[in-house]
């Protein structure tokens, strides 16, 4: 790719994408509390690592848990040390991913490509949405994704055909890093790397880059990393525990999981409206005809990671947002490589382009300037929810002041100033402003509107868990299932946790539920007296 255009800043470097990358992710990160269910499952798994002193096996309610593998709930428990039990310290690693990771696509993207395209595959990272929020949570997903990227790239420079770019390290870091994605969340990783290699040898007519013993060379240190792992769990549990969980990667696969059945077209819908305004970029320049010849191979190979991944994960019946999350970094790449050749070439995207740009935007920035008005609409949505729960959680008083529509306002001002610039033909300047505000919003509406919308969703029933969490009392959940209640309430071990034991007479302590409020209408229990009960929850107490 030839630089035919200004640099975008004639000093930037790797200090400087760090610093940003700091700045985006680091700040205001434990200003709402995390989430039902994943980021406080984990987060529980962690903490319960921290009160067991048992670094080798996750728990959840100090029972194992062998969904996961442990590798993300250390760097959390370690978070935890260093800046105590809270949301901060549940979401600092993630933070320090995002770092990781833009630092990573600018080396890798200078390399591969150009300097300029490097910092642009950075900025659409930053300034697309659910890639931008990913590494400001407390899931497993931002770790696990880079660790796949990086075992992959291997690949890249290993198939490259360029004498220089093939060494035996290439097979070893490749097996490094894919036993660390292992470890991180298990098999999957194993099979998203092969179906991409595989795929790229049936273009390639099934002409394997590496031998024999360069696949060993792969191999060997992928188990030493993995058994750091796997070899714990068969000494304390024996070899049923990882088939029980290899059992439960493939039944997600095939038995959706409740509430998680969604369409096959599941995922390219929250891609293109999650990975907004990236998507559009990168359905615009999907085709790759613009790239030069000495370029492809690269870019070929980051075109056969989104197809592999978005047609793996449409094809799992259990679908949930974050399954499609490794092609955040596939997706933006191309846009960013669209992006360059049109800035280069000194074109502008054709007139669908605009267009499908205009509607998701009105639509986009119309969500979020509404949302702050929710308890003003109110009177008029109750009338058409059927749902009894969500009806009462938008019962309780409004927690709204007044200055959360500022940050929407401000998203719809920077996509009228794109399109207003691009009519100009100042395209450059049009999209540095789309992608370094939506950057910088996104945080900024994070902060200001999320809390309020919380309080509405899992407010209540996390303050009931925080207010007995200082007490000495058991608490559980009644009708539903959640983590919140052992995060929220530092729990601690039990005698029983079966519902016979809390519900019996045996217990030493106190009991609490935590029920929502349908649950509590339809099901009496004579044992159970309210205590309490604010939007959509209520707090019992055992008689």
């Amino acid at each position: 790719m030839t630089e035919k255009y200004p640099l975008i800043e004639k000093n930037a470097s790797l200090v400087y994408v760090i610093a940003y990358a700091a700045l985006l992710f680091i700040p205001f990160i434990g200003s709402v509390h995390l989430f039902d269910w994943d980021e406080i499952n984990f987060a529980e798994s962690a903490r319960e690592m921290l009160v067991t002193r048992d670094y080798l096996h996750v728990q959840i309610n100090f029972t194992p848990f062998w969904e996961k593998p442990p590798f993300f709930f250390w760097l959390q428990a370690l978070s935890m040390k260093v800046f105590g039990v809270n949301e901060f310290a549940a979401r600092f690693p993630n933070a320090l991913c995002g770092i990781v990771t833009l630092a990573s696509l600018f080396y890798i993207g200078k390399r591969e490509a150009s300097r300029n395209m490097a910092i642009w595959w950075v900025l659409f990272m930053a300034g697309s949405f659910t890639p931008h929020l990913y590494y400001k949570s407390g899931i497993i997903d931002p770790w696990f994704n880079l660790f796949i990227f990086l075992s992959l790239y291997q690949c890249i420079k290993a198939s490259s055909g360029h004498t220089n770019s093939k060494s035996d390290l290439n097979y070893v870091y490749a097996g490094l890093f894919a036993g660390m994605a292992f470890i991180t969340k298990g098999p999957v990783a194993l099979l998203v790397i092969g179906l991409c290699v595989l795929v790229f040898t049936a273009f390639n007519r099934f002409r394997f880059f590496f031998s024999f013993r360069q696949l060993m060379m792969g191999i060997i240190p992928f188990v030493f990393i993995a058994s750091v792992w796997v070899a714990a769990e068969i000494n304390q549990n024996g070899f049923q525990v990882l088939i029980d969980f290899i059992n439960y990667q493939i039944d997600l696969f095939k038995n959706p999981v409740a509430g998680h059945g969604q369409p096959f077209y599941y995922h390219a819908l929250v891609l293109l409206a999650g990975c907004f305004p990236a998507s559009l970029f990168f359905l615009a320049g999907v085709r790759l005809g613009y790239i030069e010849p000495d370029r492809q191979h690269f870019f070929r190979w980051m075109s056969i990671l989104f197809w592999v991944v978005l047609v793996l994960f449409s094809s799992v019946t259990t679908k949930i947002v974050h399954y499609s999350s490794l092609c955040y970094i596939p997706l933006t790449c191309i846009a960013a490589a669209y992006t360059h050749h049109l800035l280069s070439s000194r074109t502008r995207p054709n007139s669908f382009f605009y267009t499908a740009f205009s509607v998701m935007a009105w639509l986009i920035g119309a969500l979020l300037t509404a949302l702050p008005f929710i308890d003003s609409l109110k009177p008029h949505l109750l009338p058409f929810i059927k749902d009894e729960f969500a009806a009462d959680c938008l019962s309780i008083p409004s927690p709204w002041s007044g200055y959360e529509v500022i940050p929407g306002l401000l998203f719809v001002m920077v996509y009228v100033f794109f399109i207003l610039l691009s009519i100009q033909q100042r395209l450059l300047t049009a999209i540095r402003l789309l992608l370094l505000g939506s950057s910088l919003l996104i945080p900024m509406y994070l902060y200001i509107v999320i809390p309020d919308v919380e309080a509405y969703t899992q407010g209540p029933a996390i303050e009931f868990y925080e207010q007995l969490g200082k007490q000495n009392v058991y608490v559980e959940t009644l009708g539903h299932k959640s983590y919140a209640q052992y995060f929220y309430a530092q729990s601690k071990p039990r005698p029983d946790n079966s519902m016979e034991w809390l519900m019996s007479n045996k217990t030493d302590k106190p009991v609490y539920f935590v029920a929502k409020t349908t649950y509590v209408k339809n099901n009496r229990d004579e044992r159970l007296e309210e205590v309490r009960r604010k939007g959509g929850f209520v707090l019992l107490r055992k008689k």
